[in-house]
């Protein structure tokens, strides 16, 4: 991340910090349940959750009982390493470097409001997965809570929707998008890991003036952080089912995360694309 201007519009690797409204998902008949709860004051949060899951679908909620904005970010280690591993590496990870062979990014629910709750759905793995709220950085390695996966690989597939939002290295693609709550499959079809950042497009602004604005940092924002909403990071071929809140008009979709090599984030290389919703 590059200056005060971007944090407020960016999100560097693995942790949002815009502003999003209205991301929830409707269930899956076939999908276990399982509820995150965010609770505490201040930077002191702490994050109940469940020991323990199945492999294959599942229908992730986040209840934010805290007075500000928190997220819900799995990161999914192999083998065996502490929370103060995956924390480090998370830290080293925002900054840009590269991540390490066991370190993946394992969904979650993005940043929800205060007193709010949201739900998605995805599939989850065999291993370790370690829940933090990173709405405020690189989290304090007590507050991670460990969850065992226990199982074979799934099978499962999410489905339902037409709409769908892809990223690509290094890019978006849409299709069915629609004014109102609109349910989507987001799915990264790309080999590096990424989230969707969704931004109002402010006048005439266009994508490569919001690129033009990230590389300079100059001006005025060509984009809104006002209806700005956001997912958390998934690895590559993996989806999340999320609804957006889109009214009519003009959006950019963009991508904050680097690469696991490390290097710059992905909307500094091109990772920007507007999107119109009649």
């Amino acid at each position: 991340m590059r200056g005060k201007t971007l944090t407020r519009y960016a999100v560097a690797c693995l942790a949002s910090g815009a502003l999003a409204v209205g991301l929830l998902a409707c269930g899956d008949e076939d999908a276990q349940t399982l509820t995150f709860t965010l609770s505490g004051r201040g930077r002191a949060v702490e994050i109940a959750a469940p020991d323990s899951a199945d492999t294959g679908l599942a229908e992730i909620t986040l209840e934010n009982n805290v007075s500000r904005e928190g997220d819900l970010q799995l990161i999914r280690a192999e083998g065996d390493h502490s929370a103060d591993e995956v924390v480090q590496s998370l830290g080293r990870a925002m900054k840009g470097q590269a991540f390490p062979d066991w370190f993946f990014a394992g969904g979650g629910v993005g940043p929800t409001a205060p007193g709010a709750s949201q739900t998605v759905t995805q599939v989850l793995e065999p291993g370790t997965y370690y829940a933090f709220d990173t709405s405020g950085g690189p989290p304090d390695p007590r507050t991670a809570v460990a969850i065992e996966v226990n199982g074979e690989s799934s099978d499962d597939e999410i489905s339902g929707p037409d709409a769908t939002v892809s990223a690509v290295d290094y890019g978006f693609e849409a299709e069915g998008l629609t004014e109102g709550t609109t349910e989507i499959v987001f799915e990264n079809i790309g080999a590096q890991p990424h989230h969707l950042i969704a931004s109002p497009l402010i006048g005439d602004a266009t994508a490569e003036d919001v690129e033009r604005f990230f590389k300079t940092e100059k001006g005025k924002p060509p984009l809104s952080e006002r209806g700005t909403q956001s997912t958390a990071v998934v690895e590559g071929s993996e989806s999340q089912l999320v609804t957006l809140d889109l009214k009519p008009g003009r959006y950019v979709f963009y991508c904050f995360i680097s690469d696991r090599q490390g290097g710059p984030p992905h909307a500094l290389k091109g990772m920007v694309d507007e999107f119109a919703v009649e």
